[in-house]
């Protein structure tokens, strides 16, 4: 996410930078089109936009490394990398699962 806020940052800039070169230099009605103040507010803009891409990346981080344990979601407890619940958790939920789906007693 933060390279993509980056990255339009960067591109309003050298938008900027180009506007104000083409104003410098056009003695044309589109001089005329591009003002200062214009300029200046996509100018504070694009650095804003880079300054925020500097936080998120420092939020995106730091999420990473809170957020590397997985956990059971009924215990929170510590779990392998793709499970959803420990084993305890898992296998009651496979009971209950089997229980729902074979309601039907066996004949003998």
């Amino acid at each position: 996410m933060w390279t993509t806020v980056l990255r339009l940052g960067l591109w309003i800039l050298i938008a900027v930078l180009g506007l104000y070169v083409l104003r410098e230099n056009s003695e044309d009605h589109i001089a005329e089109l591009i003002t200062g103040e214009m300029l200046q507010q996509a100018l504070t803009l694009a650095l804003a936009l880079i300054v925020l891409s500097g936080v998120l990346r420092i939020f995106s981080k730091t999420t990473a490394v809170v957020a590397k344990k997985n956990r059971c979601q009924t215990c929170r407890t510590p779990i392998p990398p793709g499970a959803i619940f420990c084993r305890t958790h898992l296998r009651r939920v496979l009971e209950e699962e089997n229980e729902r789906t074979h309601l039907t007693k066996l004949r003998r």
